[in-house]
């Protein structure tokens, strides 16, 4: 099952359809690649999209690392300060 692109700050992820009996995160993939994030279900709706007005910059902080690996390198006010430069 393949479930459209959501966009976090110009962050693309997509949700990874997986039945994750009473777990209290749901796992996301960053940009189209093998890395991914886990996003707590009190900031999701139901069906994993993620609500309008929460703020879910700290799960990011942590990721900083798998975000450079998928490919997000710019700068995001809130989550990274520099870009990296190769």
């Amino acid at each position: 099952m393949n479930y459209e692109t959501q966009y976090y700050k110009n962050i693309p992820l997509n949700l990874v359809s997986r039945k994750y009996k009473n777990m209290k995160a749901k796992r996301f993939v960053i940009n189209h690649t093998n890395q991914n994030v886990w996003i707590p279900n009190k900031h999701l709706e139901e069906d994993g999209t993620i609500k309008s007005t929460e703020n879910i910059d700290y799960v990011f902080r942590k990721s900083i690392r798998q975000l450079e690996l998928a490919g997000i390198i710019q700068p995001i006010i809130g989550i990274k300060r520099r870009s990296n430069v190769i």
